[in-house]
């Protein structure tokens, strides 16, 4: 698959005839399950199936008196401004994924050790999911990284619009804190993927019949 003018390699074909076998295997199980239909992850269906449940159990929890003291605890929690601001050693210095009640989809920024040390560390943005979903007009949650070693300048950033599995892959330069133009895009769907050098992709996603689990994961 061209994902841009560089090369994604595809799973063998050895693999994808063995679980097409092992589909045509298992398939017919169940036909009288009354529930078969949810199978469709994606239909109308289901999916309004599981608005309604989900609104029974919030009443449930709701109307709990409990609940409001649990909900506004965890929130304080969660929104606290002096929670430790965990760090990973990178190449480029201490980088953090960072949510708040003003950066609710996160921030992913650095700053330097002696920055970090002080009561006030001076934060370098890198990407600003919030900025990004509302130029772009997408409910965007950040799914993390995968950067390219052993510079680790070019990432494969994940994207998920509204938190789903599936998710769009982007490449981005950490350095000019962007999006590489005509760089690699893997387009929405459950999927794995990982460098192989800067211009090839190892992908496992839907690369037609046999290749995903009933579920859409890829087998690969």
């Amino acid at each position: 698959m061209n994902t841009s003018p560089r090369s994604a390699a595809r799973p063998s074909t050895a693999r994808a005839t063995s679980t097409a076998l092992s589909q045509e295997q298992t398939a017919g199980y169940a036909t009288d399950d009354p529930f078969l239909w949810l199978e469709d992850i994606e239909g109308q269906g289901a999916l309004a199936w599981v608005r309604a449940e989900n609104e029974k159990t919030l009443g449930v929890l709701q109307s709990d008196p409990r609940y409001r003291h649990f909900y506004e605890q965890a929130l304080s929690i969660l929104q606290a401004k002096d929670r430790i601001a965990y760090v990973s050693l990178e190449r480029r210095g201490l980088e953090n994924f960072w949510q708040d009640e003003n950066q609710v989809r996160g921030v992913w920024r650095r700053t330097t050790l002696e920055s970090y040390r002080s009561q006030d560390p001076d934060w370098e943005t890198i990407l600003d999911v919030d900025a990004l979903a509302v130029a772009e007009k997408r409910n965007w949650v950040f799914q993390g990284a995968s950067c390219l070693p052993p510079e680790e300048r070019l990432c494969l950033i994940s994207l998920s619009d509204g938190g789903k599995d599936a998710a769009s892959i982007r490449e981005f330069d950490r350095d000019a804190k962007t999006f590489v133009a005509d760089g690699f895009y893997l387009p929405e769907g459950k999927q794995h993927v990982s460098w192989v050098d800067d211009d090839t992709l190892l992908v496992a996603r839907d690369w037609g019949e046999g290749t995903l689990t009933q579920a859409g994961y890829p087998l690969s």
